[in-house]
């Protein structure tokens, strides 16, 4: 079970996401801060492994020495996405994003993996120049790229079928071929390794956001 701190001044979202969480048996909320005094008091006795903060970007680096740290913005812009992961943050997603992309996001960085929202991936990609998992893994293909970008965000098999407009079976075989390639003994070893090229890869400083 996964404890989770929500710090957040927007009770819709709060209560939204607290309701979603109950239902979740892999998840529970331990504690709730709306100022940045009470998150700074709490964040030290709720005990949480992830705190998914929606105020104080600026308390990132102190909160990341207690618990992995979400960021949830209306932000997106790269060098916010930049600084606060340069500060501690091990994700980043908007509020634009759903209750199970946020759950995703949560289950990801709990496990120590770095979590970008899919809505913000083509303006990552091209500040960065290219696909990150381009850069590291060339032996793939154009589509088990995208296979294994999806495998980071712990999608299921039937999901990235969706997303890609490609059937299971050809999943499977795009998920066979990476492990081949990598090489990696499970799934979910293939992801881990992509996580922790991708760590290595995060910039290091604020960039500008181009056209």
């Amino acid at each position: 079970m996964t404890r989770v701190l929500l710090a957040d001044s927007q009770p819709v979202f709060v209560d939204g996401l607290c309701t979603h969480i109950a239902h979740t048996p892999d998840l529970e909320v331990v504690a709730v801060a709306g100022t940045h005094d009470e998150l700074v008091d709490t964040v030290r006795t709720a005990g949480a492994e992830v705190v998914v903060l929606g105020i104080g970007p600026d308390l990132v680096e102190r909160v990341a020495a207690s618990a992995a740290v979400l960021v949830v913005s209306a932000s997106q812009h790269f060098e916010d996405i930049t600084a606060a992961m340069s500060a501690g943050a091990a994700g980043y997603i908007t509020r634009q994003s759903g209750p199970e992309d946020i759950l995703t996001a949560i289950r990801v960085v709990a496990r120590g993996g770095l979590f970008v929202t899919a809505d913000l991936a083509p303006l990552v990609r091209r500040q960065i120049g290219g696909s990150r998992v381009d850069s590291f893994f060339p032996q793939l293909t154009r589509r088990e790229q995208d296979v294994l970008e999806m495998l980071v965000r712990d999608a299921g098999t039937n999901a990235i079928a969706r997303h890609l407009g490609i059937t299971v079976k050809t999943v499977r075989n795009h998920v066979s071929n990476i492990l081949v390639k990598l090489p990696a003994r499970t799934r979910t070893e293939a992801a881990w390794l992509a996580r922790e090229k991708l760590r290595v890869r995060l910039p290091t400083h604020a960039e500008p956001v181009t056209g």
